[in-house]
């Protein structure tokens, strides 16, 4: 009987795996004509920061620059109890721009500190849409211009743009992390392709106010707040749409240990958004993003893998030890077609199903974590800020 267990469990994370490549193939293939509006709705734009003087300007001089109206949109920059220049440099910028307001914040023991500035903003935020920008982002100029088309329907409550990262080739650990970002980059793609679950992921996302104050706001004690509010979103009959059109860079990790303490946050968020699914209402789409939210739950089902060896010599060794070269082999080949787009060498699509099993391990302990009730923490992840940009590059 286990080693009937053992091949049923191997197989649905396998079929969970194709089921994702899948998916990121399609958002791979998918360049969509898309429309600008240079003027229309009105945005208030928030950008949380904490111990971000590296990157902040980067972002406020793309965010001044917008080929948009500039009667339409204001910004908000909510410092959160920085210990280095960050208050000063942004102080620099507000008095540059009329546009652009400065709330300062006192630190505090709220588990997400990131939700709580952004309810701080909203409260001060005058425009129609709320558009969300992490400090280390660096946004297209026209970001604006076709994200406002997107809004004609009543029904879509929130856009989600593309993110790509931009300090690719910074680190061996920044190259293994943009891979993994980029399929699931390109995963929700797909799902945004065939009308299935987009999450919105925190930085260059863009809601409706009216909608986030029905919501209520961001979830203050929740360690991946985007995922939640997205759950929160769908489950209200509203729609979340993805333009890849609408484009901004954003840096991974370059360090080790940078990596692993921003993994274990988005890990062990999945999992405790995973844990709460069923007080939400379900539609197919939620069903869909089941398979988003679970994610740390397949990765440690997938453990079982290494136990087909239990299995062996029996014939439905071979079916199972089949399924799960089938996926590593579709993941292989995906990783290898990200890898030529953004520039990363051949070698690491090759390394990475090695950097799997080092993924499979933090998310194990991200659930083990969430099951013993580990305080939760909300840890910033390091910028490096050595990637420069100018105000008017592409």
């Amino acid at each position: 009987m286990i080693y009937y267990i053992l091949i049923i469990v191997s197989g649905i994370v396998s079929i969970w795996s194709v089921y994702n490549s899948f998916l990121a193939f399609l958002g791979l293939k998918w360049n969509p004509n898309e429309s600008k509006s240079p003027s229309g709705y009105t945005f208030s734009i928030i950008v949380p920061a904490k111990n971000e003087e590296n990157v902040i300007g980067r972002l406020l001089d793309r965010l001044e620059n917008q080929e948009y109206d500039r009667s339409k949109f204001n910004i908000i920059v909510v410092e959160d109890g920085s210990t280095d220049n960050t208050l000063y440099v942004c102080k620099n910028y507000e008095k540059m721009y009329d546009n652009l307001t400065v709330i300062h914040l006192n630190s505090t023991n709220v588990v997400n500190g990131k939700s709580r500035a952004l309810n701080y903003a909203l409260k001060n935020a005058k425009g129609e849409i709320i558009g969300i920008f992490d400090a280390d982002t660096v946004p297209k100029l026209d970001t604006l211009a076709y994200v406002s088309s997107k809004f004609s329907d009543p029904n879509i409550a929130a856009v989600q743009g593309r993110l790509i990262p931009i300090n690719v080739r910074e680190s061996a650990t920044a190259r293994f992390a943009s891979l993994e970002e980029l399929f699931y980059e390109y995963s929700i793609s797909g799902r945004a392709r065939l009308g299935f679950f987009v999450p919105l992921e925190g930085t260059c996302t863009f809601i409706r106010k009216s909608v986030l104050n029905e919501i209520g706001g961001w979830n203050e004690e929740s360690l991946t707040e985007d995922l939640d509010l997205s759950l929160k979103i769908i489950s209200r009959g509203y729609k979340i749409i993805y333009s890849p059109s609408t484009v901004a860079w954003r840096e991974v990790p370059i360090s080790l240990r940078s990596l692993i303490k921003q993994r274990l946050r988005w890990y062990r968020g999945h999992f405790e958004v995973s844990l709460k699914v069923n007080k939400i209402k379900f539609d197919l789409r939620i069903i869909d993003g089941l398979m988003i939210v679970a994610s740390p739950i397949f990765m440690v089902l997938s453990l079982v893998n290494y136990s087909l060896v239990l299995v062996y010599p029996s014939q439905i060794y071979f079916i199972a030890a089949t399924l799960v070269s089938a996926a590593s082999f579709i993941s292989l080949l995906l990783a290898i077609m990200i890898s030529r787009r953004h520039m990363i060498e051949f070698i690491f699509p090759f390394l990475s199903l090695i950097y799997m099993n080092f993924v499979i391990i933090l998310n194990l302990i991200a659930v083990f974590m969430e099951f013993i009730k580990y305080p939760k923490i909300w840890i910033k992840t390091d910028r490096s800020g050595g990637i420069t940009v100018k105000i008017h590059d592409s």
